[in-house]
């Protein structure tokens, strides 16, 4: 391959953004090196656990691991999204951008201008808020005198900030294809993945979620999803129109993960294992091309 280098544009789509993990496995076989990310959403997310130095076979026992029945249920019955941002403070606290092994951009929104908004230094957990607050889900978070909400509202795919890098070539992921009728509910309180062992710098997350109090009305707690499965489907649409326009003269990877739902986490094993199946068609595809694997 004549070019090994590459920066990543890891762009949003909550469950479906664990296609970038079977995305980096077939990354690593191939021996490519990711010099640069920069992620929108959950590709700030997976993009923030590349950057301290995770594989993606420590990425994928970490989410297999997880109890994502009780932690739908955490998540859903809690006051503004805090359990979100605790947990997230939790993985990635005490964390500076400038000190991560790989270099490292999540992608924001300014609520009040409509600006892009790159955040690529300081506190690593706040970045990763920011970049995750989807509106009407979670609160914007409050950074440098801005208000700060998910990146997909101005890039779900963040290619801007990847080119920008100025690391090797940009290598884009877009999880948000075109919404179909295929989706699943989007139950989070189904199914119980196979338990593993789990990454050790992770360890503290799930001593986080056995501290967390689960709230019993199973009713009221399956209205909740429903109602987020509907503002996280109208907010797809928007992503995907958005990401049509970041793909002139970018190679990007578009796994099939239409049939998936936002909150279904617990399929994670069948969800990166379509990214994977997406990267394989994209090596083989450019086989012969300036990008030649």
């Amino acid at each position: 391959m004549r070019e090994k280098v590459f920066t990543l544009a890891l762009g949003g789509g909550a469950a479906k953004g664990l296609a970038h993990i079977g995305v980096l496995k077939g990354a690593e076989e191939d021996g490519l090196e990711v010099a640069a990310i920069a992620g929108t959403s959950m590709g700030s997310i997976i993009g923030a656990m590349v950057a301290q130095g995770l594989s993606a076979g420590e990425m994928e026992a970490l989410f297999r691991a997880i109890d994502w029945v009780r932690l739908g249920r955490i998540m859903v019955t809690s006051v503004s999204g805090a359990a979100f941002n605790d947990m997230l403070r939790e993985s990635f606290g005490g964390i500076l951008i400038e000190d991560l092994e790989i270099a490292y951009a999540a992608v924001c929104a300014d609520l009040d201008t409509g600006e892009m908004v790159v955040l690529d230094a300081g506190d690593l957990a706040e970045a990763v808020c920011a970049s995750s607050s989807i509106p009407g889900i979670l609160p914007s978070r409050h950074l440098g005198g801005r208000r700060l909400v998910d990146g997909a509202v101005v890039e779900p795919v963040p290619v801007t900030a990847a080119t920008a890098m100025g690391v090797g070539t940009v290598l884009a992921v877009n999880v948000v294809r075109p919404p179909t009728g295929r989706e699943s509910g989007g139950s989070i309180m189904t199914t119980m993945p196979i338990l593993v062992e789990l990454p050790s710098a992770f360890r503290r997350v799930e001593g986080w979620l056995r501290r967390q109090r689960v709230e019993k009305d199973e009713g009221e707690i399956s209205a909740r999803v429903s109602r987020w499965e509907s503002v996280f489907r109208s907010f797809h649409i928007m992503q995907y129109r958005l990401a049509t326009c970041s793909r002139a003269g970018v190679s990007m990877i578009e796994p099939e993960v239409g049939r998936f739902g936002w909150f279904d986490f617990h399929r994670v094993d069948e969800i990166i294992a379509a990214g994977y199946q997406a990267y394989r068609r994209w090596a083989d595809e450019n086989a012969s091309s300036t990008l030649k694997i």
